[in-house]
């Protein structure tokens, strides 16, 4: 058995290389071939030699598939265990990474879908509301009472007008508090992202592993 130390990041950068040299020495040579009795050549080269070379392949792939195994193996391990404080909060690696690839992803797309939503409602009670809500209140006067000038109305028509214009205003139903929210969010995915790297590197910089295989 073969055992030895590293840290995670020298496991990570030979990790990175593994899927290409496993490849390579996979396909570096056929495995099983079907050859006539009585060549003494495969693929212009003596039985033996590519006995040799395809026992020396099998070895060699075989070989990278257990250290790749052994040296994941050991990163899942430590990543499961190795903490990191990150925003005054403790995390585990394995869950700063989840939480980087996943869960952070998940509340950007919450907190654009509330920003869009807010910024939508907002727009439409404006366009409502304002001018274009004294405009209609104007017409409606006008067509029940036959005038608008503020100067001829009765409080019974201005009763009317305010009625008319508090029934018509547009307001946003905000159950969640959206613009709280939103910046909320905001400040826990900019302060986690802005720290997540930062201690992943120191961590795995500084954990060793013990890589068996």
């Amino acid at each position: 058995m073969t055992t030895e130390k590293m840290t995670v990041h020298k496991a990570l950068a030979e990790l990175k290389t593994m899927d290409a040299r496993i490849s390579k020495a996979i396909g570096s040579t056929a495995f099983v071939v079907a050859n006539k009795h009585s060549n003494r050549k495969i693929n212009g080269k003596p039985v033996s030699e590519f006995c040799e070379q395809a026992v020396s392949a099998y070895k060699s792939a075989s070989a990278l598939i257990r250290r790749r195994d052994a040296i994941k193996r050991a990163v899942v391990l430590s990543n499961a265990a190795a903490k990191v404080v990150i925003n005054g909060a403790e995390f585990t690696v394995a869950e700063a990474i989840e939480m980087k690839n996943h869960g952070i992803v998940y509340q950007q797309q919450l907190l654009d879908q509330l920003a869009a939503d807010y910024q939508q409602a907002q727009a439409e009670a404006d366009k409502q509301n304002g001018k274009a809500l004294e405009t209609r209140a104007d017409a409606y006067l006008k067509d029940l009472f036959g005038s608008s000038d503020p100067k001829n109305l009765s409080e019974e028509v201005k009763k009317a007008r305010q009625d008319f214009i508090e029934s018509q205003t547009y307001e946003l139903v905000d159950p969640v508090g959206a613009y709280r929210e939103m910046e909320r969010l905001e400040k826990e995915i900019n302060d986690f992202m802005v720290e997540v790297d930062a201690a992943l590197s120191v961590a795995n910089a500084l954990t060793e592993i013990t890589v068996s295989y």
